[in-house]
């Protein structure tokens, strides 16, 4: 219990913030995704050439725009994540070569 209370705090309240907030930036994208995966389904109606061509064009410029941002956004989380544990291990290596 004792080693568990130091590792977090070891972990700095502005990086725990930071992780948060990229995790709030990802879920942001269910609404937009949902769109996309309601499209992609088998219409049930009679295919209109003309919408699904205007469908097809605002579709893939939503993908496009999520895959660059989810790309980022997880080049980031990796980021934070090895920046908390990096920190975590050397708060715990520090505290075990200091003399009591």
């Amino acid at each position: 219990m004792k080693n568990s209370a130091h590792c977090i705090k070891a972990v700095p309240y502005q990086e725990i913030i930071d992780l948060r907030d990229t995790l709030e930036r990802l879920a942001s994208w269910q609404e937009p995704l949902t769109t996309l995966e309601n499209y992609f389904k088998n219409p049930t109606t009679p295919i209109n050439k003309k919408q699904v061509v205007k469908q097809y064009y605002a579709c893939s410029k939503l993908f496009q725009t999520f895959n660059k941002e989810f790309e980022l956004l997880l080049t980031t989380a990796e980021k934070q994540i090895h920046e908390v544990s990096w920190n975590q291990t050397a708060a715990i290596s520090t505290k075990e070569t200091s003399p009591n």
